[in-house]
């Protein structure tokens, strides 16, 4: 793999442990990659950020683990049921309620179905099968 000279007892060793050529994946995407440019692109892909739907903040994929023990909205840290904004997500801290994420993606849900809907009733009045007799 890496062209390096390895004696023979410690070449298994080598190309499944220590070998910069190997492929490994990226614990944030699971993309493969040679593991001498895993740090670089981990560096990079653990400050992306996905929405936390327990306390509705945005939360880097490197914070994930540790966000879940502290999350107000967490399983962890919360009895009431999951479907229910935590109250610490209600508000911002400045008095403003925040917006139920829940409501913008059932319009979009409701609005991908009507889409979808449409689309198989037009195709089926052009692709319909003339009948063969005629």
């Amino acid at each position: 793999m890496c062209k390096e000279t390895i004696e023979r007892d410690v070449f298994d060793s080598h190309e499944v442990d220590t070998c910069p050529k190997r492929i490994v994946t990226c614990e944030f995407c699971e993309f493969p990659l040679p593991a001498v440019d895993l740090a670089e692109h981990q560096e990079v892909c653990g400050n992306r950020t996905e929405l936390c739907y327990q306390c509705n903040s945005y939360v880097r994929l490197r914070e994930t683990y540790s966000h879940q023990t502290k999350c107000p909205g967490s399983v962890l840290n919360n009895v009431e049921s999951s479907r229910r904004i935590p109250r610490a997500a209600e508000g911002d801290g400045n008095g403003r309620r925040r917006r139920d994420g829940n409501g913008f993606s059932n319009k979009r849900l409701f609005f991908t179905i009507a889409i979808t809907g449409i689309a198989v009733l037009i195709g089926s009045l052009f692709f319909q099968r003339k009948p063969e007799g005629s």
